[in-house]
Parts: structure tokens; C-alpha cells; sequence
């Protein structure tokens, strides 16, 4: 979101994701402390989803919001990056709707799996751990 020098993005990031983000990061500390013996089981498959949708959420995220404030909608980072759209100021380009109407859908998903992910990640407990109990 911050890459979008926008301020929706900084909006989003700074009261939904970043918070969010903080949290999951103290809670996996805490947990780790508590746990530094075990050793971590990851699903990769799970993880490359989470980068994938990571990255089509930022392209996908707002770049370009102009006249935001007087009802216009906001290019995209990728059509600022493909197309002929300024990274700021005005422009007569027309809008991909298609793209610029997925965002939304592209964050939800994204948290969603980020959120799966996360519980999907278990504790391997390792031999010295299980021979102690």
C-alpha cells in the first residue's frame, strides 16, 4: 500500500494492515519464546498462494487516485506500470474497471490466506523436547 504514495493507501495500511501485522508479529514472537526448541512445519504451497496474491495486491492497489475526492476512481499501480497513466496528477487515460474493481477482492483473499497460512504453520517438537515429558 505504501508504494502507491496515495492517501487511501497510507490510510489502509496505517489503521488496517499495519496493526494487523504488528499483532500476528507479537503474537508469533511471544509464541517462538516460549517455544525455541521446536522447530516450524511449514506448507510452502500455502505460502507461495500468500506471496502470489501479495504481489497481485499491490499491483492491483491503488496508484494513481487524482480526484479521488471529487468521485473519481484510482488507476492502478499496474496500469501506472503498463500503461501511459502519471504516478501522480491528472490524466484523460480511461480507467480498467475490471482491474481497478478487483482490488477489494484481491485484498480479501489475500488476508484470507495469510490468515490460513498462519494456522496452517505447526510446531515440530523435537526429540529432546518429547523425551523431557
Amino acid at each position: 500500500m505504501g508504494t502507491s504514495f496515495t492517501m487511501l493507501g497510507w490510510i489502509t495500511y496505517g489503521f488496517m494492515l499495519l496493526p494487523f501485522y504488528g499483532i500476528v508479529l507479537l503474537a508469533w514472537w511471544i509464541y517462538v519464546w516460549k517455544n525455541r526448541t521446536n522447530k516450524a512445519k511449514i506448507r510452502l504451497w500455502i505460502w507461495c498462494i500468500v506471496l502470489l496474491l501479495q504481489v497481485s495486491t499491490i499491483l492491483i492497489s491503488p496508484g494513481n487516485c487524482y480526484g479521488f475526492s471529487q468521485g473519481s476512481t484510482c488507476y492502478s499501480n499496474l496500469q501506472i506500470l503498463l500503461g501511459s497513466v502519471p504516478k501522480n496528477g491528472s490524466s484523460t487515460v480511461l480507467h480498467w474497471k475490471q482491474v481497478e474493481d478487483a482490488f477489494i477482492s484481491l485484498l480479501n483473499a489475500y488476508g484470507v490466506m495469510l490468515v490460513v497460512g498462519l494456522f496452517s504453520t505447526k510446531v515440530k517438537l523435537t526429540d529432546s523436547v518429547i523425551n523431557n515429558k
